[in-house]
């Protein structure tokens, strides 16, 4: 006796349901090259950067520019650029892309005092059943002279976080994973990952990305100025899987069941539906998948 007779299958018209791939989201000034407008100095500028904004919950920074904290941007020169040409100060490689970085640094002494960094609201929204995919270069600084003449000792690192948020929400983050594991003058990759459902409460939110310098005295270097550098900021979305959704509708349930029916043990172009595994073929395995993930929503 087959599952077929207790369910009405209706005439089903075969349709593509597709994978879309994944799509960038536009970030504003995502390598911080763009300095148009801003103060050179030397290899630095200091205070808001293009597209970003100054990050403060603890009033600490006074606007960014210094005399104590300072956020802008970097660029890594090569202190001997005849007898060591292709060697930069800070990052021996240079920046992780491009030639600026993005720097939240503040001076010894300061430390402990509070979070701070920058961040930036999308002209994009939070859309549901969406798999958010938030990348960020971070560098651990290694300690340099500056053009200035100025040595700066960073050894040491203070912690980072990195924010995907949806009006104002936190909704992921990467909270220092790296810490700890990042040598002094390289870069690591942090990855934030968000699949949101299909009525998530911020839906239709200006999405925002927000990138923190955690301000922790590292006890192994507590006389060090501390310095969480950023670059390469991108931020890609894909519609979200949906196990066991046959028809695409982003719920598993009878409808579902009756594409998997209607097609039944016949091959078909991956992705046609029914064909919930995406192997090309209808079967127990489609079946299985559907059944394993009845009543859900995505």
């Amino acid at each position: 006796m087959t599952l077929s007779k207790f369910l009405v299958v209706p005439w089903l018209v075969t349709c593509s349901l597709g994978v879309a791939s994944a799509a960038p989201v536009a970030v504003v000034n995502p390598g911080f090259e763009d300095i148009s407008g801003e103060s050179p100095f030397n290899e630095f500028t200091f205070g808001p950067l293009n597209g970003w904004d100054l990050y403060d919950p603890g009033a600490i920074t006074d606007g960014g520019d210094g005399p104590t904290y300072y956020i802008g941007t970097l660029t890594p020169f090569e202190p001997d650029p005849v007898g060591m040409p292709g060697v930069y100060a800070n990052f021996p490689d240079g920046a992780a892309e491009g030639q600026r970085v993005g720097i939240a640094f503040n001076f010894v002494g300061s430390g402990g005092e509070g979070e701070y960094g920058f961040v930036q609201t999308l002209s994009a929204t939070l859309q549901a059943s969406t798999m958010y995919t938030l990348e960020v270069e971070i560098g651990n600084i290694a300690s340099a002279t500056a053009m200035s003449g100025q040595f700066f000792d960073l050894d040491g690192f203070p912690g980072y976080r990195v924010d995907l948020m949806a009006g104002g929400v936190v909704l992921a983050s990467d909270n220092n994973a790296l810490g700890g594991s990042i040598p002094e003058g390289e870069w690591a990759t942090s990855t934030v990952s968000l699949t949101t459902g299909a009525s998530p409460t911020q839906e239709g939110e200006d999405l925002a990305i927000r990138l923190v310098n955690l301000n922790v005295v590292d006890p192994m270097f507590p006389g060090a100025n501390l310095e969480v550098d950023f670059d390469n900021v991108r931020l890609d979305a894909a519609p979200a899987d949906c196990p066991g959704d046959a028809n695409g509708d982003l719920f598993v349930d009878f409808d579902d069941l009756n594409a998997v029916l209607a097609a039944w043990n016949t091959a078909v172009a991956p992705g046609t539906m029914g064909d919930v595994t995406g192997d090309g073929f209808v079967d127990f395995d489609d079946l299985n998948e559907v059944l394993g993930a009845w009543g859900e929503g995505c």
